[in-house]
């Protein structure tokens, strides 16, 4: 009886051995794989596909980690004939001491999460990649955090950045194992596919199309006969066959995704990203798309797109079909479920911005900014032409310095001393109650935040006239009006958070403790 008491013991301590390898050896592989089950999802809206003339770039953050959703806005800065930037890796990036100015959606501590606006309109975001490059090539440490910033800081257009980004890669190469940046302004948008090393290619979305990326390379074809639409490494095929990803004769026409995409082994369904491909397409095309299907780089909007119906897919967790895994939220949080959801438990922040040649200065950059998941709270109008951000926006220096900037994202004390009074803090706070008990505290936002919403986006172009109207015959004043109007929404939704928390102060206590 021992003798069969220690060999059930000694199975029993073996298969939880095992169990722990394998859970250990999944999470090990998801964090492996450039956290392409966590990261992000991007739409980009040509200027004659949106309802008013903007180029729209929409955007999920996900993330791990405790982060701050920390939005500033930096000043530009004229350091002189030359700076030696810091790429913080052990090389230099020198260049001429002028910078833009920002806003700048920073994610605390993370190499790869911010996003930037600059005085220009260049919007830079992206999505993790991964591709199948392994090796390194780098020189002094290589690029990874602080491309996305001298793209803010120096670029005049889209296809400026783009251009910038592909020199600074082949000459410094990237860390990372694989990203597509997107890039937008006023006239024009660009995926750009960059893959660990030295190599990348970029295509512009058509002006009357509309583009999605989930974790996955989604340019398809390239063409170098084509420079108004395509740019990128020139050996990029001869790269390719060197390694061994692609012959002509067993795989056809070139395909950048099928090339350097990382094949992964999951069913579609449960891969992180086709089911966020499909949906997207299947909403804003009103097509039907195979799960497994061959999706296009760009396409065709069924209609007229609007920041609104941006917004709803970013919230989106399959509601309505096969896939909405929690019965109409009667089964927990549908942000927790087995298929990756768009809205999901890592979003941290989510924003569309329209920007629009046609409009006043101020006002032609409009970005609107959800410092959460965006299912659980609402999107607020930033325009860019405000002065300074309202003091709940976030913390930290507002004036350029590099050092400064850098040391402050990378060890965030200061910012998370004061994120008491941070709106991103109440948010989450709020966020954390929802998920608790998702089913009955939706109704809570559907009550009390979705009005508010409808209210902005109802008033927003009421907005814009009156100060379109008194920008043409006095420019102070509607300078204040603008600088005004941020500060009254900003002190209006905070105070609906502290109030909406308070009346639920005994779940905060129980839930939000270390939050607190």
């Amino acid at each position: 009886m021992k003798g069969i008491t220690k060999v059930r013991l000694v199975f029993i301590f073996s298969f939880v051995l095992f169990v722990s390898f394998i859970f250990s050896y999944e999470a090990a592989n998801n964090r492996d794989s450039g956290q392409s089950q966590l990261n992000c999802y991007t739409i980009l809206v040509g200027k004659k596909a949106s309802t008013d003339g903007s180029v729209i770039i929409a955007h999920n953050e996900d993330d791990y980690d405790d982060i701050i959703v920390n939005v500033r806005k930096i000043a530009p800065r004229n350091y002189g004939p030359e700076v030696k930037i810091n790429l913080g890796h052990g090389g230099f990036y020198q260049t001429e001491g002028q910078t833009n100015g920002f806003l700048w959606i920073e994610a605390t501590g993370q190499e790869f999460a911010d996003s930037f606006i600059n005085d220009y309109g260049v919007v830079i975001t992206s999505n993790s990649c991964p591709s199948r490059e392994e090796r390194e090539d780098l020189t002094d440490g290589g690029l990874g955090y602080m491309l996305r910033r001298i793209l803010a800081e120096k670029a005049g257009s889209a296809r400026e950045a783009v251009r910038l980004a592909g020199e600074l890669i082949e000459k410094y190469g990237y860390r990372s194992s694989g990203r597509t940046y997107s890039i937008a302004d006023k006239n024009e948008a660009w995926m750009m596919a960059v893959i660990r090393g030295r190599h990348w290619f970029a295509q512009r979305v058509p002006d009357a199309e509309v583009a999605i990326i989930p974790n996955f390379y989604t340019i398809r074809q390239i063409r170098f006969d084509d420079p108004e639409n395509f740019m990128g490494s020139l050996d990029i095929i001869d790269y390719a066959i060197k390694n061994g990803w692609y012959d002509e004769k067993r795989d056809g026409p070139f395909d950048f995704k099928k090339t350097f995409f990382r094949p992964g082994y999951r069913q579609p369904v449960f891969d992180g990203n086709t089911l966020r491909m499909w949906r997207g397409l299947s909403l804003l095309s009103r097509q039907k798309w195979e799960i497994d299907g061959n999706y296009p780089f760009s396409f065709k909007p069924a209609c007229k797109i609007t920041p609104k119906m941006l917004m709803a897919l970013l919230r989106d967790h399959y509601e309505g079909t096969a896939y909405d895994a929690t019965s109409g939220y009667q089964q927990g949080s549908p942000n927790k479920t087995k298929f990756r959801t768009i809205c999901t438990a890592s979003t941290i922040n989510s924003f569309v911005t329209c920007l629009n040649g046609q409009k006043p200065e101020p006002v032609s950059i409009l970005t609107w900014l959800a410092f959460g998941k965006p299912d659980t709270t609402i999107y607020l109008p930033i325009y860019y032409g405000l002065e300074a951000l309202p003091p709940a926006a976030g913390s930290g220096s507002n004036s350029h310095d590099y050092e400064q900037l850098y040391e402050q994202h990378f060890n965030p004390g200061d910012i998370k001393a004061d994120k008491g009074r941070l709106l991103s803090t109440s948010v989450r706070q709020y966020e954390h109650l929802v998920e608790a008990n998702y089913g009955q505290m939706i109704e809570q936002v559907r009550k009390k935040l979705e009005p508010v919403e409808k209210q902005y986006l109802d008033s927003s172009q009421l907005f814009e006239t009156k100060f379109s109207s008194l920008f043409s015959t006095d420019k102070k004043a509607a300078q204040k009006l603008l600088n005004d109007y941020e500060l009254a929404i900003f002190e209006q939704i905070l105070g609906l958070y502290r109030e909406m928390l308070q009346e639920n102060r005994p779940a905060v206590g129980e839930i939000l403790q270390p939050e607190l």
